[in-house]
């Protein structure tokens, strides 16, 4: 990962003191930035995987290559919301 942010916290969900695991899968383009991405594993609460797949959104990436040319790669993400 070149430049990601944490994704932002659901308010109801930090309110309601939802924690869990969700594993995305996305494709990263030959400019590094997300063309798509989905939950694979649910953390078990909507918001939670919905910020998630927004925030890996936001994210620019290496792109993968093959003989020094860039191009479409997928990989996958595990983001665990935990409270501290």
């Amino acid at each position: 990962m070149n430049a990601c942010a944490k994704p932002e916290w659901p308010k109801s969900s930090l309110r309601n003191e939802e924690t869990g695991t969700v594993t995305l899968q996305f494709v990263v383009g030959v400019d590094g930035h997300v063309i798509e991405s989905k939950v694979l594993k649910s953390s078990g609460f909507r918001d939670l995987d919905k910020a998630a797949m927004a925030g890996i959104g936001k994210c620019k990436f290496k792109p993968g290559t093959t003989d020094g040319k860039a191009e479409q790669s997928v990989t996958q993400v595990q983001y665990v919301w935990t409270l501290e």
